[in-house]
This record gives structure tokens, sequence and C-alpha cells, in this order.
């Protein structure tokens, strides 16, 4: 019996380095899917948190145009809205109903010359009674 003990001793100590290898490999395997599984149980959840969240909370804002779609809102936006400020004239487009015109000023003129007309007209009673 002490003989086999020996036999074992020597081949086990043959083999130590291959054992010690694969001891090494196989802690480093056993590490790697632990954290496969740590990792899949944290990120599964919360990458279906996330896009649930994104999915629910998308504001109209955040919605992407191309950019040939965006060059063509802008300029058109501009042309709308600001180009008159910077060139200091009026489209030939433009409608009258939308543009300055001299509406708001006679109607602003109308209530003052109503308002004079009464007291004139008062005033002129006054005068010839008087």
């Amino acid at each position: 019996m002490s003989q086999e003990k020996v036999d074992r001793y020597k081949e086990a100590k043959k083999n130590r380095a291959r054992d010690i290898k694969r001891a090494k490999v196989k802690k480093v395997l056993i590490a790697f899917a632990v954290a496969v599984v740590i990792g899949a149980g944290i990120g599964i959840p919360l990458g279906q948190w996330i896009y649930n969240y994104q999915k629910t909370h998308v504001k109209e804002e955040d919605v992407f145009i191309a950019s040939r779609e965006y060059e063509d809102w802008f300029n058109k936006y501009w042309v709308d809205n600001y180009s008159d400020f910077y060139t200091g004239a009026e489209l030939a487009t433009e409608d009258e109903s939308t543009g300055p015109s001299s509406e708001p000023s006679s109607e602003s003129e109308t209530p003052a010359s109503e308002s004079e007309t009464p007291a004139s007209e008062s005033g002129s009673e006054t005068g010839t009674e008087a």
C-alpha cells in the first residue's frame, strides 16, 4: 500500500504544473461566468427600464429630422420671420392684410375724430348759446 501512495505522489508531482494551470483556467472561467450572470441580472432589467422610460417620455422636441429637411424649414422660417429686419425690404409676395398698412393709423385717428366731433358740436352749441 505504501508503494501505491508513493506512485500517486510521483504522478501528482509530475503533473503538478499542468494541474495548477487547469485550476487557474477553471477559476477564471468561473469568475467570468459569475460576472456574466451578475451583469445580465443587473443589465437586462436596467435596460428594459431605460427603454420604457424613453418610450414614454419622448418629447416632440426630441424627434430627429434629416439635415436637408431642417435646412429647408430654417430657410423658409428665416425668410418669413427675420429677413425683413436685415434687408429692410418687404417681400413682394406679402399680403396687405398681413403686412403693415395705413389701416391701423386711420383706425386710431377715427375714434379720436369721432370723439372730437361731439365735443366740437357741444362746444359750438355752448358758443352759440352764450
